[in-house]
């Protein structure tokens, strides 16, 4: 890719499964981005849903989505052919980005030292759950683990309940994004000084830095908050409650307020009797939420949010997938786009994660498994059909 606002950089991809979520962005900004994968294939090609519940390396929506635009190399790093295509590669390219457990490369003389050896201003960076260093360093993480361990877990969840996970692959999504920023903060540092760099990032670290000033608040005031469900009570004079999700006829919708705006909430509730509870809002929370469950009851969510919105209430509606597929802010904006695949059926999927003025977002379709091995490896390292044949006897390519 040379169109893109990142065309002519190459970046090897090693990470998997929702860790893709880095080498997407920068793909999409239009990187050449060469994701590496193992004979069983990268584990987010596992993960569902599938077209129909049945499960296929081509047709996992989460790779359809994580890996568009990519281009897919199988390499068995098992073996030593592999590990030497690797760092043929490796010098070939601007940067790699990798989510093997850490010890993983090193055992393979595939760690950032040894590949500097191939490309001494490369820029690399390591997206894990606990990261390289410290006492958890070698344990097995995931999601759940990484915002138990983050804090989200002691928030999340009504406060008579068990903690509630967050949905999805939040922490770390956002560890991959990290991972994302450090390799264009490595690129800009390599190109005004000729040297590469190393960043070493985990999702626990970044589960903490997402989560803000919860830590530091108990530093300071050693306060312990507290798991308030879908409320926001806040001692902050600016805000005061409602900030909730409620029902309503045939779905959700979340009710915001604050001291700004409490009276309109009166206004659009007339004739419930609200007023005199909003002097204290947080205080009045169970009978705020009792009156606005029996105003809302017989009310359809996009009605209601139409009169919030009219008289600047920040209510939203909670939509449903099938709603978010369908939205008319998200259609006018051209967010989701068609992409069709030889295997999996056309499939509507985000676009651009950014809107640019002058260069484009790529939505190119997830590459199929090793579909471009031998493209790759032609181009790049110039083995030939004979090699490449040989290559395949001996288990190193799939």
């Amino acid at each position: 890719m040379t169109d893109g606002a990142l065309g002519g950089l190459r970046v090897l991809d090693l990470a998997q499964g929702s860790f893709d979520y880095g080498s997407r962005l920068l793909a999409g900004l239009g990187a050449d981005v060469i994701k590496i994968e193992p004979p069983s294939g990268d584990p987010v090609r596992a993960m569902p849903p599938f077209p129909d519940d049945e499960p296929n390396l081509e047709t996992s929506a989460r790779h359809l989505h994580l890996n568009a635009a990519k281009r897919s190399v199988v390499l068995d790093l098992d073996s030593p052919e592999g590990c030497d295509l690797l760092r043929r590669l490796v010098a070939e390219s601007d940067a790699l980005i990798e989510s093997y457990q850490p010890g993983y490369l090193a055992d393979r003389g595939l760690a950032y030292d040894d590949l500097l050896e191939t490309k001494p201003d490369l820029v690399m960076a390591s997206v894990t759950h606990f990261g390289q260093s410290g006492p958890y360093a070698g344990y097995w993480g995931s999601e759940i683990v990484d915002v138990a361990l983050g804090g989200y877990l002691k928030l999340t969840g009504d406060p008579d309940r068990e903690p509630v996970k967050p949905y999805d692959d939040l922490a770390v999504s956002h560890a991959a994004l990290h991972a994302a920023v450090a390799v264009m903060v490595g690129l800009t540092h390599r190109d005004a000084t000729g040297e590469g760099d190393y960043f070493d990032v985990a999702a626990i670290d970044a589960a903490v830095f997402l989560l803000g000033g919860v830590a530091q608040t108990y530093h300071f005031d050693h306060e312990l908050p507290v798991r308030r469900g879908a409320r926001l009570i806040n001692t902050n004079p600016h805000y005061s409650y409602p900030s909730t999700i409620r029902p309503c006829m045939g779905g959700y919708i979340h009710a915001h307020s604050n001291n700004r705006n409490a009276d309109l909430l009166a206004v659009l509730m007339e004739g419930v009797g609200i007023e005199e509870l909003l002097d204290t809002p947080n205080g009045n929370a169970d009978e705020i939420d009792k009156r606005m469950d029996l105003w809302m009851a017989d009310k359809d969510k996009f009605e209601i949010v139409r009169r919030a919105q009219e008289l600047r209430l920040p209510f939203t509606e909670v939509l449903t997938p099938e709603e978010i597929l369908n939205d008319p802010h998200l259609k006018e904006r051209e967010f989701l786009v068609e992409i069709e695949h030889p295997v999996a059926p056309t499939t509507r999927q985000p676009g651009a994660a950014v809107r640019m003025s002058a260069t484009p977002w790529h939505t190119d379709r997830a590459p199929l498994f090793g579909e471009h091995t031998d493209q790759v490896l032609g181009d790049l390292l110039n083995l030939d059909v004979a090699e490449l044949a040989g290559l395949r006897e001996r288990g190193v390519l799939a």
